[in-house]
């Protein structure tokens, strides 16, 4: 399953890159990218992982989530 998680305000490819670090932490997490020009992380999981732990772990590195969403199609 992807996901897309929306952030506030991801300022340089190096935020993006230690949120997207993190979340490679989480059991079920497979892949995480961060794209800090869209302020969103795309994140591919198990299905055990929810919501509620992607956004815990991006909020405890200092960042406001806005929305985690399932990801649709090949774009955001």
């Amino acid at each position: 399953m992807k996901k897309i998680i929306r952030v506030e305000d991801l300022c340089c490819k190096r935020c993006a890159v230690r949120a997207a670090n993190k979340l490679t932490l989480l059991d079920g997490v497979l892949a995480a990218k961060g794209d800090y020009r869209k302020n969103v992380l795309l994140v591919s999981v198990t299905s055990d992982v929810t919501d509620d732990m992607l956004r815990t772990a991006v909020e405890k590195e200092g960042f406001v989530v806005l929305a985690v969403e399932e990801r649709k199609g090949l774009f955001y």
